[in-house]
């Protein structure tokens, strides 16, 4: 079985590199629509303030930075909301994220892991 994958990944291998440069530019990559559900659902939430909201995103054990669990993660998301209410004001903030999701139930994505960094 082994050598039977090996033959292909070799077949693949020596196949793709006799394609023509000239070929069709490859097409933008189709964002799936858990994907897309699962953002518009964290916007929503994050933008209202909604730490419990924003926490049924995670799944039960997931991280957040150094928060481990999705209790505590709500905890510490409705900390920092109330801390933004107190301010008076909204600030915009550029960062990169990384977003870690395991599937839950056919359909159902839940994020496990997050991680962030600003990056004025």
């Amino acid at each position: 079985m082994l050598r039977r994958i090996a033959i292909l990944l070799l077949g693949t291998v020596l196949g793709s590199s006799l394609i023509s440069v000239s070929a069709a530019p490859p097409s933008a990559p189709r964002v799936p629509e858990w994907a897309t559900k699962f953002l518009s659902a964290w916007y929503y939430s994050y933008n209202r303030g909604d730490a419990s909201g924003v926490a049924a995103l995670f799944s039960e054990n997931a991280r957040l930075e150094a928060t481990e669990g999705r209790a505590e993660i709500q905890k510490t998301l409705a900390a920092e909301f109330e801390k933004t209410r107190n301010a008076g004001k909204a600030a915009r903030t550029k960062e990169q994220w990384l977003l870690v999701f395991e599937m839950a139930a056919p359909g159902q994505w839940l994020l496990t892991r997050e991680t962030y960094e600003g990056t004025d």
